[in-house]
Parts: structure tokens; sequence; C-alpha cells
């Protein structure tokens, strides 16, 4: 069945230019956006001198590093051959990529961990990261570098990796960011 669903999206691709030079667009530019979309919350934050922000951007940083960690044992566990290596005949690649393991898929892992920890902080910038990480899933199986499922089960991992980090460390992480910044701007008050 996972196979049947990949070629109905990818069925398309290869087509319809446009569409491609989208979907090619989403799938290789996500992870540089969301590596992004931290940093400028993270200076955000810093800006706005915002703990929630500043904290909300580690937390996002070590969910994503939490889940890929998850995903490399996985895939070590459960090796699946990408949908162009198993099935070379009938996917259209539409870009170049390494024959490593397909499942979990990596991106959908990053993109879902980086906007489960938004949607715990900051609900509708949240919400338009969970579309923006669906459309991300969607791009990485168009392109043929993924099955449904690998997506799927990426974004478990990320999603769960996002809870880990936005419940239970974050009470820690916050209490951190609070005796950093008591003890930073009491050595700058001291030079300054």
């Amino acid at each position: 069945m996972d196979y049947q669903l990949e070629q109905l999206i990818n069925g398309p691709a290869g087509t319809h230019p446009l569409w491609d030079r989208v979907m090619t667009t989403v799938a290789v530019g996500a992870e540089p956006a969301f590596i992004a979309l931290i940093v400028l919350w993270f200076l955000v934050g810093l800006w706005r001198r915002s703990p929630r922000d500043r904290t909300g951007a580690v937390l996002a940083t070590l969910a994503a590093g939490i889940g890929l960690v998850a995903n490399l044992v996985i895939g070590h566990l459960w090796f699946r051959a990408r949908p162009f290596v198993a099935h070379p005949d009938t996917v259209h690649l539409l870009v170049r990529h390494t024959n490593d393991a397909s499942f979990p898929s990596d991106h959908a892992v990053g993109a879902f961990a980086i906007a489960g920890v938004l949607l715990a902080v900051h609900r509708k910038l949240g919400a338009l990261a969970i579309l923006a990480a669906l459309l991300i899933a969607y791009a990485r199986v168009y392109v043929g570098d993924h099955y449904p499922g690998d997506v799927a089960a990426g974004a478990l991992v990320g999603l769960a990796a996002a809870w880990f980090c936005a419940g239970p460390v974050r009470p820690y992480l916050a209490a951190l960011d609070d005796w950093l910044s008591e003890w930073l701007g009491a050595r700058w008050l001291q030079h300054g």
C-alpha cells in the first residue's frame, strides 16, 4: 500500500515543470529554511529579552537533534531502501540523493520537531509551521526520495521529540536561561 501511495503522489513528477520546480524547492530548501527559523527565533528572543523565545528556539534545536539521533538508530535497526532504488523503473527522481536509509525521513523529523516546539510556545506560528512541515513531507514523496510511510514515521518521531522537549525538558531549560541571564547580567553590570 505504501508503494501505491508513493506512486499516486510521485506519478505526476516530471510532467509539470512549474509544480516540479516548486516541489523540488520545498524538498531541498526545507532544511536551511527551518535552521533560519530557529536562528531568527533565538535572535528575536534576545532582542525582545524574551526568555520564552530564547528557550523555545533552544528547545526546538534540541528536539530536532534528539529526533535525528533517534532516526539514526531506527535506520540502522530497520533499513529500508529508498523508492528510487527499490523501484528504479517507476519512481521519478527529481533530486539527487544518496542511497541511505529511507525510513524514517530526516527532513520530516526535523521539520515536525521544530514545528511541534513552536506550536507549544506560539500557537498560531506553530500551526503555520505544522502546515509547512506537512508540505515538506509531501514534497519529499513527490520528488521520489521517500514513501509516505517514511515521512509519517518521521513526523511521529519529530513530534515525540518536540513533546519531550516542550514538556518534561522545558522547565529545566527555562531555569537555566533564568540563571544565565542573571549571571551574565550581574557580570555585565559589575564590569560595565
